[in-house]
């Protein structure tokens, strides 16, 4: 029986609706896929280099935790090739649908509920979802029992502290900043989740546990900033209601992110592996 057909059909809508509530969010919001594609712009040269160095290889069998708008899932795909197997999870499938191949599955997954088949997995990856859950010790156990001995767990979390530092001045941007990851921290965002992967790793069977961190300077007006862009833009309506910012600081925000001249640091993407004894 495959991992789709495990997943509980009739509890499916009654917890995407919860799932909408809980993450900061919403994954049927009309711009959000243009958010992921920007995030992944940012980040997946660094999360590839990493893969090749792990020595990802034909044959091997891949498990994706919230594979987003499946890029990393697609790049895997074309590395284990048709000997291999890999498994595209999220709570929103609708963008992985393109992935799906004889040897790529797509599944609708929640690793806080359910757990993951045991010692079926060379590799199980996942980028900035673990920093947004409740219970990360438990989420890590989950994906440490689905790799089979030997197999690799590759996580990628944040540390935002960095974010928006700058030459233009010590304060750019640092206001919206401080009022948009209020807002995340309050919906169960860890803004340095980065750090409890590598503890939470530690605490289980992982062999040869190591973390490095990564950042890139990014370029008003590039495609990576519109990311940055449409964060905040997402942001805007509850972190004006709230009274952290003004609609008019936001939009001269918006302004300051889309200008050539300014360049700006991302927060520090941490990655942590860990390997499974043999």
């Amino acid at each position: 029986m495959s991992v789709t057909d495990q997943a509980s059909q009739e509890s499916q809508a009654s917890q995407e609706s919860k799932d909408s509530k809980e993450y900061v969010f919403d994954p049927t919001w009309d711009q959000e896929t243009e958010r992921l594609r920007a995030n992944e712009a940012i980040w997946d040269p660094g999360t590839i280099e990493r893969l090749e160095r792990l020595g990802v290889a034909p044959g091997w069998h891949a498990l994706e935790v919230g594979a987003g708008s499946g890029s990393i899932a697609g790049w895997l795909g074309e590395r284990v090739g048709p000997t291999g197997r890999v498994l595209a999870a999220d709570l929103e499938t609708g963008r992985l649908e393109a992935l799906r191949a004889p040897h790529v599955e797509v599944a609708r997954i929640d690793i806080r509920t359910e757990e993951l088949p045991a010692e079926s997995f060379d590799l199980v990856h996942s980028r900035m979802v673990v920093q947004h859950l409740e219970d990360r010790p438990a989420a890590v156990a989950n994906m440490v029992r689905a790799l089979k001995p030997g197999g690799w767990l590759f996580l990628e979390d944040t540390d935002s502290l960095p974010l928006f530092r700058s030459a233009t001045s010590e304060d750019f941007l640092q206001d919206v900043r401080a009022a948009g990851y209020g807002l995340m921290r309050r919906s169960g965002h860890e803004p340095r989740g980065g750090h409890f992967d590598l503890e939470a790793m530690l605490a289980t069977e992982l062999e040869e546990v190591s973390a490095e961190g990564r950042a890139v300077m990014v370029r008003g007006g590039s495609f990576q900033a519109r990311h940055y862009q449409l964060w905040l833009e997402f942001m805007k309506p509850r972190i004006v209601a709230e009274g952290e910012v003004s609609a008019e600081r936001v939009d001269e925000a918006l302004a300051e992110m889309g200008d050539p001249a300014h360049h700006w640091l991302t927060q520090v993407l941490i990655s942590s592996f860990g390997r499974k004894p043999r």
